[in-house]
């Protein structure tokens, strides 16, 4: 049936409630729907924003964010290791979550950095699953995937054959020459980028229809073509308040029902009710769904007290084990006679009209994206010795925390997981470099009417952890955000010493040829304490936050065991990048699209099913 309306929903019931219709919460609603027995209610926060042009027409990097009819609009608290920096987190509130608004990138993860979540106590979460879902999800365009003789799948492993169409926009001139720069520098071509092996640089692939180079979300990958289910209800503007239990206590030791949830709509804030007879999944992505497990009284004890919801489950893991990834971008005006076509015409008026007009036509920068991506570990760019002097003081670090006993449950393991990972000795990609055609450089402003190329260097494996809690019983009150930015030296050090090297690429033939200078930070920022403080005013999220409510043993701080389940409750699980225990270097589209695919075959192989 078409988008619902609250006369649909209230006081009816449902066999699953999925609270959020992003990403993960629209591919699992779709798939249990399947079956036409089964009937699944979801309720989301944002509009539908079907066809919107902002959404529809690709590439439109930024333009979203600060819009309150698409993005959250978060904020995080002014970061105290960071010079009281406060970071806007944008999120997609809409049909389709952050698959609507996101970059577009289409990326898949090293395969130890998924193999270490079942190394976390989570079995079958691994590189095997991650591959065999990951196909279920996307469709490649075949013809594209051979560029310039980058080799960017192996032609051994199969296709994806999902619903999820990607393929790879078009390249400006400058995104050859940024290629051919890293490979005079010394940076190999990544041997195996979309199989388990991105250690390099490589041409990478987006979610872009191949025919009419459309933004491909989750609404119109998994909800547009089955919106006519008749067991398929989807209400919009609807803002979930909390779970609702069969008790409000918990008896002896067992564990809690839920039985349906309470909810209003953005116009009308009057609580309202619907139920379920199976499952309530939470797919309010990583900065809700805490809130709405403290919301509904499951979650640290004295947070849950604080803002006057009655305690119903302590689970001290919630909101908890948040981590980012950070990124900064070293701007480059380019030179006025370069061709390229740039995000920056957008930001004209008049232009953006035209590129509109051009886009109907499949030309012009909506057509362009983001190809250029880079993997590699902190010595590729530090070298060798400054890598081990910054890795081996990091260790001793957490040595002492450990041995003084300070660090959480399950952290410890965590860290020496990640102290593995990125030894320096084993060469395990960790720094990302990404070549931007555009503007994405904090905090100097570009100059109205010029072209960028922005050279971005991204941390991938923070040890920082930090957390999102409710401060509020009001539903409509975002949640406190603190990712602890720059709490560990070797996060500054690390964007510090590839930022030095961004420069010297800047200076290779052939991307020299196209670049007239440097706007920022610009050449009045030299030092290594000058670029220390730049840093850490002008880099910004990658938006990829995960860990709030940790897939991990219960008493190793997890909110949900390996079947996504909350501890403590029957039927209640949360599905979204919230469940991710520890961080891999990738940009997380497909990660979440493959916990939703994995999170629907274990609902419907459960008994309730």
């Amino acid at each position: 049936m078409p988008i619902s309306s609250v006369t649909d929903v209230v006081e009816k019931s449902f066999d699953y409630i999925i609270v959020g219709g992003g990403t993960t919460g629209l591919t699992i609603a779709t798939r249990l729907s399947e079956n036409p027995g089964i009937s699944v209610l979801v309720l989301e926060a944002g509009a539908a924003n079907f066809d919107h042009p902002l959404i529809t027409k690709s590439s439109q990097h930024g333009f979203h964010f600060g819009n309150p009819d698409l993005d959250w609009c978060f904020q995080t608290t002014p970061q105290k290791h960071g010079l009281d920096v406060t970071y806007n987190w944008n999120r997609g509130k809409t049909l389709g979550g952050s698959s609507s608004i996101n970059f577009q990138l289409w990326v898949h993860p090293p395969k130890a950095d998924v193999d270490n979540w079942e190394r976390l106590g989570n079995p079958g979460w691994n590189w095997d699953m991650f591959e065999r879902y990951s196909n279920k999800v996307y469709n490649v365009d075949k013809s594209k995937l051979q560029v310039e003789g980058w080799k960017i799948w192996d032609a051994t492993k199969s296709y994806g054959t999902g619903n999820v169409k990607v393929s790879l926009p078009n390249v400006i001139d400058s995104d050859v020459k940024f290629r051919e720069s890293l490979i005079k520098m010394g940076i190999p071509k990544a041997p195996a980028p979309y199989h388990g092996n991105p250690n390099g640089a490589y041409i990478n692939i987006g979610t872009y229809d191949p025919v009419d180079h459309s933004r491909v979300d989750a609404t119109k990958a998994y909800l547009r073509p089955n919106l006519l289910r008749p067991n398929l209800v989807v209400l919009a503007s609807a803002l979930v308040h909390n779970i609702i239990f069969e008790s409000a206590e918990t008896s002896g030791d067992g564990d809690l029902v839920a039985t349906g949830v309470q909810f209003s709509c953005i116009n009308n804030k009057t609580c309202q009710t619907a139920y379920a007879h199976k499952e309530v999944v939470i797919c309010a992505g990583a900065i809700k769904s805490p809130q709405i497990l403290e919301l509904s009284g499951i979650g640290q004890a004295n947070v849950v007290k604080q803002i006057g919801i009655p305690l119903r489950i302590e689970l001290p893991g919630v909101g908890e084990n948040v981590q980012e990834h950070q990124v900064v971008g070293v701007a480059y005006e380019l030179k006025e006679d370069c061709p390229d076509m740039t995000f920056d015409i957008l930001r004209d008026e008049k232009e953006y009209v035209n590129q509109g007009k051009l886009f109907m036509q499949g030309k012009g920068v909506h057509t362009i994206g983001i190809t250029n991506l880079t993997y590699a570990p902190l010595s590729a760019f530090s070298g060798l010795d400054r890598a081990k002097a910054l890795y081996s003081t990091q260790k001793r670090k957490i040595e002492e925390c450990i041995n003084k006993g300070i660090y959480p449950p399950g952290l410890e393991e965590q860290y020496n997981l990640l102290l593995d990972l990125l030894d320096p000795e084993k060469g395990n990609p960790d720094v990302e470099l990404v070549g931007f055609p555009g503007y994405i450089s904090f905090p100097r402003p570009p100059i109205p009417g010029k072209k960028y190329y922005t050279l971005c260097a991204v941390l991938n494996h923070n040890f920082s952890r930090g957390t999102i809690h409710a401060t509020s019983s009001n539903p409509y009150a975002n949640p406190e955000m603190d990712p602890h930015y720059f709490e560990n030296d070797i996060e500054t050090q690390s964007l510090v010493e590839t930022v030095k090297w961004l420069r010297r690429l800047a200076q290779t033939m052939p991307l020299k040829e196209n670049l007239d200078h440097e706007h920022n930070p610009g050449p009045e920022v030299q030092t290594d304490e000058q670029l220390e403080e730049w840093v850490k005013k002008g880099s910004i999220t990658v938006f990829h936050t995960i860990g709030s409510c940790s897939m991990l043993p219960r008493d190793k701080n997890g909110v949900v065991d390996s079947d996504l389940k909350v501890y403590g409750t029957k039927n209640v699980r949360v599905a979204d990048l919230s469940v991710v225990p520890l961080h891999i270097a990738c940009h997380t589209q497909s990660a979440a699209y493959v916990i939703a695919e994995r999170a629907a075959d274990i609902i419907r192989s459960s008994a309730s099913y």
